[in-house]
């Protein structure tokens, strides 16, 4: 019962973005199995580190992943061990701590390659594809992006390979092909749409949308970023904030400047108390320049020094600019 406890917990974080229905049933399944077999109680471990994740609030996603890491290793389950570090990379590099992202996305590789689970491979490969992205080697992370496509479609997991055209699709963008980019987003809204995980699908809608606005295609901007709105869920932090952002860039390219500000401002303060930073970077960055966009110096100068902070960390990408 409480490993069916904890899969429902799933079911309702990432089909339902129900946070509080998900917490409920996490927390009764672990209860149920404090004294099950290892593999049961590390499910149910790695479904209370989501709601962690959804927050914002990385030290508990992490905390409860590391106690399924030292599940993983008492049992000496070392696709379990692949599965918690790759979920630790996964949070260093929302922390923008992209040396322990690098690591852990490493170690997890390791693993994965020794117990023989081409999924956790592929996993292990598209966590390490999001440190290279952002150090600027767009080439690496396509490679390994793609590897991790040829293995997801081998393990028959339709969930995976709409999240692996996700990160596709930004590599394509920041590597300057804007078509590919745009199959890669319209591909995995194709694969998730049926499959109902809001988090990632909402994250393929704002992004189709802020491309869409680079290549002039303002209506079907619009709508995908509406759309984008309405699927993100209400508790999911990182992409409260992104839908928020993207929906502003929108409308600045439309010309309607104060929804646009009002927008790319509540999506800063959504992230205010997370550790999200690598998302704070993004949106911090739409607002500084659609502020200097409009001759207002002063103040896009103010977030401009912090978005300066970031420069030994990140390679320089600057975002397309705003309308």
């Amino acid at each position: 019962q409480g490993l069916s406890l904890a899969a429902l917990a799933e079911v309702a974080l990432v089909r339902d973005a129900d946070l509080p229905r998900g917490r409920e049933l996490v927390e009764q399944a672990l209860v149920l199995l404090e004294d099950a077999a290892p593999e049961d109680r590390f499910e149910a471990l790695s479904a209370r580190a989501r709601i962690g994740w959804w927050l914002g609030d990385l030290t508990d996603d992490e905390l409860w992943i590391t106690r399924a890491l030292d599940v993983a290793r008492e049992i000496g389950r070392r696709d379990l061990e692949a599965s918690a570090a790759e979920e630790l990379a996964s949070a260093a590099v929302a922390r923008l701590d992209l040396d322990r992202g690098a690591q852990l996305a490493a170690e997890a590789l390791g693993l994965a390659e020794e117990s023989g689970n081409i999924s956790q491979v592929a996993w292990a490969l598209s966590s390490g594809a999001k440190v290279d992205q952002l150090r600027g080697r767009f080439d690496e992370a396509a490679a390994a992006l793609d590897r991790a496509e040829e293995l997801f479609s081998q393990s028959g997991s339709a969930w995976a390979l709409g999240r692996v055209h996700y990160k596709r699709a930004w590599v394509e963008w920041k590597r300057g092909d804007v078509q590919a980019a745009e199959r890669r987003f319209r591909d995995g809204i194709r694969i998730l749409k049926p499959l109902e995980d809001r988090g990632t699908l909402c994250e393929l809608q704002r992004g189709l949308a802020q491309l869409l606005v680079i290549r002039g295609k303002l209506d079907e901007a619009e709508d995908y970023a509406l759309q984008a709105r309405q699927t993100v869920g209400p508790h999911d932090n990182v992409s409260r904030a992104s839908t928020r952002m993207a929906l502003g860039i929108v409308r600045a390219a439309q010309g309607r400047d104060e929804e646009a500000e009002e927008l790319l401002r509540d999506a800063l303060d959504v992230l205010e108390g997370t550790d999200l930073r690598l998302m704070r970077h993004e949106v911090l960055d739409a607002l500084a320049q659609f502020l200097r966009a409009r001759d207002r110096v002063d103040e896009a100068e103010e977030y401009e020094a912090e978005l300066a902070s970031y420069a030994p960390v990140l390679a320089a990408e600057p975002a397309p600019e705003l309308a």
